[in-house]
């Protein structure tokens, strides 16, 4: 199979991934189906389970890449689900470095569409972003320990159309990857990162029998 056809049936699979966390979370945290956080979605089990399944065989994949900075992010966001965004901030900051990390690698080329879906990421971004930062400091959201009634300020951090902004990003990541794929690149057992050491490894032994025969 194709590498691109196999990427673009995971980003497929990856959509609807979120949409079902998203409608099955998002009712549980504000007794309506309505756009919440994504990390709080995606870090709720059974979900949590099957992200990391995902971003595991998004890692191995993009070997096939050849670039060290795919590989880090993906498995930053893998580690990212593995730690609990309610109990520490190493689930922002791995995101917001493997975030970094996919967006500098699928910087586009000449492509004229590639140029346009990784402008549409980064306005996702900033949406995004923005309104991270209000729900914060605009809705000043109070102590609350998922007992009794939602508070208007909690509801207001937690559910919003906004957030949609985030899964549009999220996704918008996945799929700028596809762009770096080569056209002809396709899915087999042999990793070129790897080949590549091993033909290294394989040349200086060479050279250091060359040099102990002579």
């Amino acid at each position: 199979m194709l590498f691109r056809t196999l990427w673009l049936v995971g980003l497929v699979v990856l959509v609807i991934l979120s949409l079902v966390a998203l409608w099955d979370v998002s009712y549980q945290t504000c007794s309506e189906q309505i756009p919440i956080l994504l990390s709080r979605a995606l870090t709720t089990d059974p979900y949590r389970g099957l992200m990391l399944a995902f971003c595991l065989i998004a890692v191995a994949s993009s070997l096939y890449l050849n670039s060290i900075l795919i590989v880090a992010g993906f498995f930053g966001f893998f580690s990212a689900f593995l730690v609990s965004m309610f109990q520490t901030n190493a689930h922002n900051a791995l995101i917001l470095v493997s975030a970094i990390f996919i967006m500098y690698e699928c910087y586009p080329g000449s492509n004229t569409i590639w140029k346009v879906h990784w402008w549409f990421a980064v306005v996702a971004a900033l949406v995004c972003s923005s309104w991270l930062v209000y729900s914060i400091y605009g809705c000043q959201p109070v102590e609350y320990d998922d007992v009794g009634p939602l508070p208007p300020s909690v509801r207001c951090a937690r559910c919003s159309w906004w957030y949609i902004s985030e899964y549009v990003f999220f996704c918008s990541m996945y799929g700028l990857v596809w762009w770096r794929i080569p056209d002809t690149l396709v899915w087999r057992d042999r990793v070129k990162i790897l080949q590549s050491e091993s033909n290294t490894a394989k040349s200086n032994v060479r050279a250091s029998s060359v040099k102990l025969e002579f």
